[in-house]
């Protein structure tokens, strides 16, 4: 009854799903991972968090098989390391980089070979650039370090985070990655009003060094989401970073406790406000059905080992 379900699911997933915006802010811990289904049937995944058991999971339990587009904000071992396993049993067309390299870190290399090794077509986006993602959707990229740099420094690896702005039915999202005061001060310089944003996907896990008076002055956030892991070593979020959000007017929500569902309605519905992010659940699915719906195929040894199924 269940794999009926999951076929009836897929098969109507046009009709039902294609016309709204579902955003899933995910429960990775201290890190940070972020899944889209876009309104035309294509999907994002933005970052992977620092492990690859909850992105995995999840994935698998929405029956995913082929992410379209995957996004590395920045190469920071709680963003990155979570791809891995994606790039090795997904089916990934479409990888979005930074040129940057972490010269602390062999990791983000690491991923990069993997993007390489499924021919993953890699993009660098330019700041200002357009993402033809969906026809009904305006992905625009507002901060990004197109140009090769190579550093240690923690926090010019974070200014180089991708941040993206989706655009669809007069609601906009602004995913952030780790950018800090800094990155926010340029962008808003440089895009002014187009900042605006009804849901921020809070920069920097809410640190201190984040979420600055005049950022969210242009972003006027209504709902903020930061994703954090319960007693992290960072102090996130941090206080002040949570009295500027307030103050700006946004409702605060967080990961910590489970993934976060927000969607934004189709047009011509008469629904005019987006829904505010929501918990949300995912069925656990047994380790044979998870061989079922594997890719490559049930019988990789490479998918047994990640699945748990016993290896004949």
């Amino acid at each position: 009854m269940r794999k009926f379900a999951i076929l009836l699911s897929l098969l109507f997933l046009p009709l039902s799903g294609w016309a709204q915006l579902n955003v899933y802010f995910l429960n990775v811990g201290q890190g940070d991972a972020t899944y889209i289904e876009l309104p035309g049937g294509s999907n994002v995944l933005i970052d992977g968090g620092p492990s690859s058991l909850p992105v995995r999971e999840f994935l698998m339990a929405k029956g995913v098989r082929r992410i379209d587009h995957v996004v590395l904000t920045h190469p920071h071992s709680d963003h990155y390391r979570g791809l891995k396993k994606v790039f090795q049993y997904f089916e990934v067309q479409n990888f979005y980089d930074s040129r940057l390299e972490n010269l602390n870190a062999v990791g983000d290399n690491n991923l990069r070979e993997l993007a390489a090794a499924q021919s993953a077509k890699v993009h660098f986006p330019e700041i200002g650039q357009n993402l033809n993602w969906d026809p009904k959707v305006t992905v625009k990229v507002l901060s990004t370090c197109s140009e090769e740099i190579k550093t240690r420094d923690s926090s010019a690896i974070n200014n180089c985070s991708i941040v993206l702005r989706f655009y669809y039915n007069g609601t906009a999202l602004l995913t952030t990655g780790d950018i800090e005061a800094a990155q926010e001060n340029a962008i808003t310089r440089m895009f002014k009003s187009g900042l605006e944003s009804q849901i921020l996907k809070v920069p920097h896990h809410g640190s201190s060094y984040s979420s600055s008076p005049k950022f969210l002055e242009r972003v006027k956030p209504v709902h903020a989401i930061i994703s954090y892991g319960v007693g992290n070593n960072y102090g996130h979020p941090h206080a002040d970073a949570l009295v500027r959000l307030q103050g700006a007017g946004a409702t605060v929500y967080g990961t910590q406790d489970g993934n976060l569902m927000m969607t934004i309605p189709a047009p011509g519905r008469g629904e005019k406000t987006i829904v505010a992010p929501l918990p949300y659940t995912i069925t656990p699915i047994s380790a044979e059905e998870l061989a079922e719906m594997a890719v490559p195929s049930p019988e990789s040894q490479a998918y047994q080992q990640l699945s748990g199924v016993p290896l004949r």
